[in-house]
Order: structure tokens, then C-alpha cells, then sequence
């Protein structure tokens, strides 16, 4: 809970929760909710901390975790759920505070175990179809892109279908969960038009939509082609099994019936060499402070679920329809999840509370449908060593990771002077970096001022309570237009406030518009009575001339 100070995303929660009053209006409006509950955590006891804030925000993590556990016993055993969710923890990589992640992802979950109690039981189904849809319309204003959840209606009309129910009675469903969706949906729109203006909601959906003028992979098409790059990316990773799995079975089906507990233990040792060669190649790494740790093996477990849930909703396991509906859900939720995301399929790893039990119960449900023939042994053993790997390198990742801070492996054992990040552990660089920004601030006596930051820092804002000076603390961000960036500057000539003090990191990130933003600012630097009063291996801060 203690590892890791990140001043990039993980502070851009908490600064944009501690000045949500000034928030650039198409993020607050569009992770709306988010940030209001932010604001809300933080007047609870000890949460003026960063540690606080993220003990606080561990039981959202927990609370989707024990939902999916207690309300998914009703279709498979317990311990195969324990082991789904730990395994869905484990590779949770989002830090915990970025609500806009983690509210989606307990809504979602809430949302999708109601609508499977609402078309699997008659008792009390209309409650849990509007209930359904108050979470997914709820969900949206957690974060606007969520809105695509709406695809999961098809999991009802899919049961509709498959049980031959009459349209009227499918639309009759439809309908409820709409009503639902629509109060969960509009009556946060209400409060925000009551508050904002009636034009606030509408204007920030058009602003997001502007957004893609000059961030390619915000638009629908990049963020689907990431999404196939990541499945392609693994695909050609698991293409050598397959050569594996055909010789597996051709050698059980080599003297049928006998000799079979070694061709098993032989089978297991070309499997242990396959993991081997999947090391060597850095398909797995044993690098448990980055994503690579545990990402090929946690896709190759989607990819399975993708494939085990196709069989089980098309009946080939000759289960019943709730079964079938099950694997329709799964199939969605693997789908649906990284929709409106720029970050590949890293969303379907922070989203795995449903899908990792029920896949590990399909995979169950085929090797009950596919028999006692040795040769099974061969895709099930493949199937089975993913899962263990998952499982161990995923604990593995959980105890060494922390969202970028240490991402090298440099070693986290220092700490930083600041109340804010009291209790909270860091490399030494970065403390460093951290303190000399604080001691050179302290003594030019800019503490109080507001500030203009540039180069991934949004949480100087937070750590050292500056507020920015424009309508966001990360302006380099590709989704914040050059048009937008200059009129914040024109309003600051504009403006008869004292000069915000200019603090840049040298470590900016090679977004596509940062060149461009960068000469901006340097322009408003140069046109104001600015003095370099600082400068680090990390940063450069400008403040007015005294």
C-alpha cells in the first residue's frame, strides 16, 4: 500500500479531486462522478494523505472482489471463485486511487451480476433488470466511454433467443433495463445541468469528440486497432503450443492405454521447457516491478476464456441455458471492457472478477464434456500450466509492482519530506528530485502560488497544494487541445492575477502535440518578467522577476 510515488497519473487523480472546483470542464464532466466521490473520500479521517487516500480506495478493490465471490456461488463451487478472484487482484496494475477505473469496474461488476440474476430468475426480475440498469447508467457519468456497456442488453436478448421466449417478453425486459438505465443516467445529468448550466453535459460530449483531432488513438478506430495488436501480439506467441498439443496427443494415442503416467510426465516436462523457452524469449520475465511480468500470460488466459466461452454459448458442452448465458456474459465482458480505452486490453486485466471464475468453470465444463481419453491430457495440461503460471507470476507482480515509480527495478527505500506523502516509500531519485524541488520552492517562498505545470507532473499540484493556474495540472496530455492550452494562457494575460510560478520536467514523454505546447509556453515565458530560479537533473522552475 506504502510502494511507490508516482507524480504522473496516480497524482492526477488526486489533484484533479483536491481543485475539482477548477477541472478543465469536458474531464470533469466526463469522469464526473469519479471525481466527486474523490472529493468526498477526502474529507474522511486521514485521508489528506496519499497513503490514506489509497487504504480508503483498497476496499473498492475488495468490495468487487467479495461481491462477485458470494453472488457467483450459486453457479460454481467457492473455491474455483477464490482462486478466479485472487487471480483477478493479483494483476490488478491501475493504482487504486484512479476512481474513474475502479468505480467502473464495481459498477460494472454489480451491474452485470443483476442483470445475470435478472434473466435467470422470475422472482423479483424487474427489480434486478432496473437495478442493472441504474449501475450502467450510472457508470457513465463514472466515466463517459462506459456507455458502450450498454452492449451487455445483449446477454438478455441472447437468452431470449436460445430459451425461444416470446419478442414481447424480451422487449418488455429490454424496456425495464432502459428505464433503469435512463434514472441511473439522467438524474446525475439533472444535478450537473442544475449546477453547471442545461449546456454543460452537451458541450463536454462534443469537446471529447473534438479530442481526436490531434490524438490518433483516442478515436474509435486506434483504440480498436490497439486492441487487435494486443490479441495478434499474443496469438503469435501461442502459436508454437499448438505443434506442442498435436504431438502431445499423437504420443497418447501411441500404445492407447499404455505407458500413460510417463508420456504424462514427459508431456509436463516439454511444457516446463515450453515456459522455459517463453523466459528466454521475454514472453514472461522476471521482471515483477513491470507489466511484463505476468501480460502474455494473462492474455493467453483471455484468449482461452474468449474460445471456452464461444463453446459454452454456442451448447456445445451440453449444459443447461444458464450455462450457456454465463459464457454469453463472459464473452461480452472480454469484449466490452476495453472499448473507449487507449491502453490495449489493460483494462480486461483490472476487470477479471467476473470472468476469471466463470472461465475457469468452462474450462472445468470441458473437460467433463470432452471424457476420459488420454489425450486430453495434452490441451488440458497446456490449458492448466497458463492458469499456474498466471497464478504464481501474477502474486509475484502484485508483491514487487508499483504504477511507474521504480518500473526499472531500482530498489524503493527511501522517503520523502513532504505531510503529504507521509509513510509512503520511493527509489532514491526520485526522493531526491522530490526534496530539492521542495527546499528550492520553500526558499524563493512559492509555496502559495499557483502554478503552471508541464512535462507529466500533475502532482506537484497535490504533493505541494499549488493550484493550478490553468483548468488542468497536465497539459502536455495529448486529449488537451494546443487551442486549449494557448486560450488558458491568453486568459492568464489577460487576467489581473499575479504571475503563476512555471515548473517543467525534463522527462517529458513523447506525446505527439508536446513540441508544439512546449514552444507556447516558453513564448508565455518569454513575454512575462520570468527568472529561471531552479534547475535539477529533473527539473526547471520559472518564477516571476522580484
Amino acid at each position: 500500500m506504502n510502494q511507490g510515488i508516482d507524480i504522473s497519473d496516480t497524482m492526477y487523480s488526486l489533484t484533479n479531486y483536491e481543485y475539482m472546483g477548477s477541472l478543465d470542464p469536458m474531464w470533469l464532466f466526463s469522469t464526473y462522478l469519479s471525481n466527486v466521490f474523490g472529493k468526498l473520500i477526502m474529507l474522511l479521517p486521514g485521508a489528506g494523505t496519499m497513503l490514506g487516500f489509497s487504504i480508503y480506495c483498497s476496499f473498492i478493490t475488495s468490495a468487487i472482489a467479495l461481491i462477485a465471490y458470494y453472488c457467483l456461488q450459486r453457479f460454481m463451487p467457492g473455491w474455483m471463485i477464490f482462486i478466479g478472484e485472487f487471480i483477478a487482484e493479483s494483476i490488478c496494475f491501475c493504482p487504486r486511487v484512479i476512481l474513474y477505473n475502479y468505480l467502473t469496474y464495481l459498477l460494472f461488476t454489480v451491474g452485470t451480476i443483476l442483470l445475470i440474476h435478472g434473466i435467470l430468475q422470475w422472482q423479483r426480475q424487474n427489480l434486478f433488470l432496473f437495478l442493472a440498469g441504474i449501475c450502467f447508467g450510472l457508470n457513465v457519468l463514472v466515466r463517459f466511454p462506459n456507455i458502450v456497456e450498454t452492449a451487455m442488453i445483449l446477454a438478455l436478448w441472447f437468452y431470449g433467443l436460445i430459451t425461444k421466449d416470446r419478442l414481447v417478453e424480451v422487449l418488455k425486459r429490454t424496456g425495464i433495463c432502459i428505464l433503469g438505465f435512463l434514472a441511473g443516467m439522467l438524474v446525475p445529468i439533472a444535478i450537473i445541468s442544475i449546477k453547471y448550466g442545461f449546456m454543460a453535459y452537451p458541450n463536454m460530449i462534443s469537446s471529447l469528440f473534438g479530442m481526436t483531432e490531434g490524438a490518433s488513438d483516442y478515436s474509435g478506430g486506434g483504440m480498436i486497432a490497439l486492441i487487435v495488436e494486443a490479441y495478434l501480439t499474443t496469438l503469435s506467441d501461442m502459436i508454437i503450443m499448438l505443434p506442442c498439443i498435436a504431438a502431445g496427443i499423437i504420443m497418447f494415442m501411441l500404445l492407447p492405454k499404455r505407458y500413460v503416467l510417463i508420456k504424462k510426465l514427459l508431456f509436463i516436462g516439454g511444457l516446463l521447457v515450453l515456459i522455459r523457452y517463453y523466459f528466454a524469449i521475454g514472453v514472461i520475465t522476471r521482471n515483477y516491478y513491470y507489466y511484463d511480468s505476468m501480460f502474455q500470460l494473462a492474455m493467453m488466459f483471455i484468449i482461452a476464456g474468449i474460445v471456452l466461452s464461444l463453446i459454452g454459448s454456442l451448447g456445445l458442452l451440453n449444459g443447461s441455458k444458464e450455462e450457456q448465458t454465463l459464457s454469453f456474459v463472459t464473452l461480452l465482458l472480454i469484449l466490452v471492457t476495453p472499448i473507449g480505452s487507449n491502453n490495449y486490453t489493460f483494462p480486461i486485466l483490472n476487470n477479471l472478477f467476473i470472468i476469471a471464475p466463470i472461465v475457469l468453470w468452462l474450462f472445468r465444463r470441458m473437460i467433463q464434456r470432452a471424457g476420459e481419453a488420454d489425450y486430453n491430457f495434452a490441451w488440458e495440461s497446456t490449458i492448466t500450466a497458463v492458469i499456474v503460471a498466471l497464478f504464481i507470476q501474477g502474486a509475484l507482480f502484485h508483491m514487487g509492482y508499483s504504477f511507474v515509480d521504480g518500473a526499472d527495478g531500482t530498489p524503493r527505500d527511501s522517503t520523502v519530506s513532504v505531510d503529504k506523502l507521509s509513510g509512503m516509500i520511493t527509489t532514491q531519485y526520485n526522493a531526491q528530485s522530490l526534496d530539492e524541488l521542495k527546499d528550492a520552492l520553500e526558499k524563493a517562498d512559492l509555496l502559495q502560488t499557483k502554478v503552471i505545470l508541464f512535462g507529466g507532473i500533475p502532482g506537484i499540484s497535490y504533493m505541494f497544494d499549488m493550484e493550478p493556474a490553468i483548468n488542468t495540472a497536465w497539459p502536455d496530455l495529448d486529449s488537451y487541445s494546443i487551442d486549449k492550452f494557448d486560450s488558458q494562457l491568453m486568459e492568464l494575460n489577460a487576467s489581473d492575477n499575479a504571475t503563476p510560478t512555471v515548473i517543467v520536467s525534463k522527462e517529458m514523454a513523447d506525446y505527439s502535440l508536446v513540441g508544439a505546447k512546449y514552444d507556447i509556453l516558453l513564448d508565455y515565458i518569454a513575454n512575462h518578467d520570468y527568472n529561471k530560479i531552479f534547475e535539477s537533473e529533473r527539473f526547471i522552475v520559472f518564477a516571476e522577476s522580484k
